[in-house]
């Protein structure tokens, strides 16, 4: 019997004499044997104040599901103790992907040879806890410095719900496809099995994230509305500013870059002034002109184009343009003023934004002799007055309103410019929308727009507590596939369509390979494995730089390839082969192939 400690005992004992009437049966069966007992106590002793999202907590304890293991669980333990029935014969379940992007979005990922991560989930499915000294991982290929085969469960890092390995820098994995298996039984002895495939190659254009973008967001332009700086007139919109007091209009200004930037940075990962936080992405916010090379994105003023636009840039997929500048374009960049149009209706706008706006009853900032007192640097809320502690409250909700929306819109549109949402399925694409408003935007499988608050969602798909985070609501923020896309642990491409093995090269025939007399062409017969579509055949003299390509090339079957050279391109001489399928995979046999001219 497993021992327990006597303090846990006793309120075990207290429960069980005192909880609530016996919940469903066998709740509380954490080793799945039929009963609930000392056993099934001993298991949960140590899970007990574990919560969601903790190294240690496992949701088949939360039998009351509110995130956490305390007395609630307890009290329902307490309730089944002692209860029999039948053994638990569920298997748990086991879900493989990379970068944790879900399984309606996984099916045929390409990430590179390193820096991609590799996530299992597991699942109790409401059974016995899951047994993590039975987990087996095998791939078909050499991972983690372990040859194919090998068992890697020791790679990985491990909590009762996910397992995780990153593979490092340098790994280099084949260019190929991959295959995982995992396995792992719960403490009933119920087994779980599961099978993974992805494709490893390498970037095709190169890592779209390896050098720095710097983006520049721009509040100084005047493009759209009057005569002043539209940045400006929009805080004027919004009550956050007024032309009666310059001062307390420069401050507000200062007060909303810094919320707009931090806002915007916290999306890729980094920390309020810019450095970076613990999975940032490699770009940089500055509202100040950079030197080197930037993105341009003005902040401010109203779309051209007609309706309620937040935003609009160009498509940049795979970021290849650094220097992509919006801001010669009116239609293009990012525009507070629709905030009204789109949510000024809204309770929750109303709320945060009557007190300064005019047109709603409110005064705005820089007209309430108050104001500057509440927005001094120094200003002492412990020891403030009711009236001056109420207007600090509004101008910061509304600040902080108007900085998380912008900031938002400013991350989306920066998305866009780095790439998000490459339209279609991947590999090719990220599951980006390619007509009516979803176009560049997030949609599933399905083609729809997602119902999870993905910052990469279209704009109208918003409610007003999605993009504020109100009443409940998470913050929007970036999808997994954008994330891995981001962080270059995927790579877009073009040419993979399946899962197919590498291709071997056996042999060339005939070897040597004779030109005739007085003739400049002659065929070749290329043998080998995995062939298939129209590969691409080529030949390179050994110890030259130049590869050059076979004429006449056809599939007869998966392990054949005939084709034919010509004597002005392929000199007589000694030639490595090299075999490329079209999804990029490639053999090659080193000084292989002889040719002559008789």
């Amino acid at each position: 019997m497993a021992v327990v400690s006597v303090r846990w005992t006793l309120l075990l004992l207290f429960l069980v004499v005192a909880g609530p009437a016996r919940a469903a049966p066998l709740v509380g069966d954490l080793d799945g044997d039929g009963s609930v007992g000392p056993a099934d106590s001993a298991l949960l002793e140590p899970l007990y104040g574990q919560q969601a999202g903790g190294a240690s907590f496992d949701p088949a304890a939360d039998w009351s599901g509110d995130g956490a293991i305390d007395q609630r669980d307890l009290a329902i333990f307490g309730a089944s103790f002692g209860a029999s029935g039948p053994a638990d014969t569920s298997p748990p379940t086991v879900f493989i992907t990379l970068n944790d992007i879900p399984d309606d979005q996984n099916d045929l990922l390409v990430v590179p040879p390193d820096g991609f991560q590799i996530t299992i989930g597991l699942d109790s499915a409401g059974g016995s806890l899951i047994d993590l000294s039975t987990l087996s991982v095998t791939s078909d290929q050499d991972l983690g410095g372990l040859a194919a085969g090998s068992e890697l469960a020791s790679i990985f890092q491990a909590t009762p719900t996910r397992l995780f390995y990153e593979v490092p820098a340098g790994m280099g994995l084949a260019r190929t496809s991959h295959f995982l298996t995992v396995q792992v039984r719960d403490l009933a002895g119920n087994l779980a099995s599961s099978s993974y495939g992805f494709a490893v190659r390498d970037f095709g254009l190169g890592a779209p994230f390896a050098t720095t973008q710097t983006v520049f967001l721009d509040f100084d332009q005047d493009r759209s509305l009057g005569a002043e700086v539209d940045f400006l007139e929009d805080l004027r919109t919004f009550g956050l500013a007024s032309t009666a007091d310059p001062a307390l209009e420069a401050t507000m200004r200062d007060l909303a870059v810094t919320e707009i930037l931090t806002r915007s940075r916290s999306l890729y990962g980094q920390q309020a002034d810019g450095s970076p936080g613990a999975d940032p992405v490699n770009v940089v916010f500055t509202a100040t002109l950079p030197a080197g090379a930037h993105a341009h994105l003005c902040i401010g003023g109203q779309s051209t184009l007609g309706g309620a636009y937040l935003g609009a840039s160009p498509l940049d997929p795979e970021n290849l343009v650094a220097n992509e500048d919006t801001c010669t374009n009116p239609q293009l960049g990012v525009f507070p003023s629709a905030i009204d149009d789109l949510w000024g209706a809204d309770p929750g706008y109303l709320a945060v934004f009557s007190p300064l706006v005019p047109a709603l009853g409110g005064t705005p900032v820089g007209e309430d002799p108050l104001d500057a007192a509440v927005l001094d640097p120094s200003f002492p809320t412990a020891n403030s007055t009711l009236g001056e502690f109420l207007r600090f409250l509004e101008i910061q909700a509304a600040l902080q309103t108007f900085g998380s929306i912008v900031g938002s819109v400013a991350a989306h549109e920066t998305g866009h410019l780095l790439g998000l949402v490459a339209h279609g399925a991947p590999p090719a694409g990220l599951y980006g929308g390619a007509s009516g408003a979803n176009t560049d935007h997030n949609v599933t499988a399905a083609g729809a727009t997602p119902t999870q608050n993905w910052v990469m969602n279209a704009g109208t798909s918003f409610s007003f507590d999605e993009i504020t985070g109100g009443n409940g609501q998470p913050l929007p923020t970036f999808r997994p596939l954008s994330q891995a896309y981001l962080h270059d642990r995927i790579a877009l491409n073009q040419q993979v369509t399946g899962l197919y093995p590498a291709p071997t090269l056996v042999q060339v025939i005939p070897n040597p390979a004779l030109y005739p007399a007085g003739q400049s062409t002659t065929s070749l017969q290329v043998d080998g494995t995995g062939f298939f579509g129209t590969p691409f055949v080529d030949l390179r003299l050994v110890g030259g730089p130049t590869w050059k390509a076979i004429q006449s090339v056809a599939l007869v079957s998966s392990t054949t390839i005939t084709g034919s050279i010509n004597a002005f391109v392929i000199v007589p001489g000694s030639y490595d082969v090299r075999v490329t399928n079209p999804d990029g995979q490639a053999v090659t046999l080193l000084n292989h192939l002889v040719v002559q001219q008789q």
